[in-house]
């Protein structure tokens, strides 16, 4: 059976995790935080860059874009409310 190892980065965020936050270690506790803040990071700004679809155009084609307004509270609160009455 094949072994799969982890990213160096993801060993590092573990140990920081492991030494640092649980075994007390000031160092590990830094070098962990440093790690798991730039994913954290990363992860939050790669929210805004979503990809809905892809496509080429050929000549003489059209492109149109619409913002899709963002959906208020209650509209939300509504449809959470009747998909899980089903």
């Amino acid at each position: 059976m094949a072994r799969i190892f982890p990213s160096p980065t993801a060993y590092v965020r573990r140990q920081g995790f492991q030494r640092g936050l649980i075994g007390g270690s000031r160092g590990w506790l830094i070098v962990g935080g440093t790690f798991w803040g730039f994913r954290v990071l990363r992860h939050a700004m790669s929210r805004s860059e979503r990809v809905i679809a892809t496509e080429v155009l050929k000549p003489g084609q059209v492109l149109r874009l619409e913002a899709i307004p963002a959906a208020k509270r209650s509209e939300r609160k509504a449809a959470r409310t009747t998909s899980s009455a089903r």
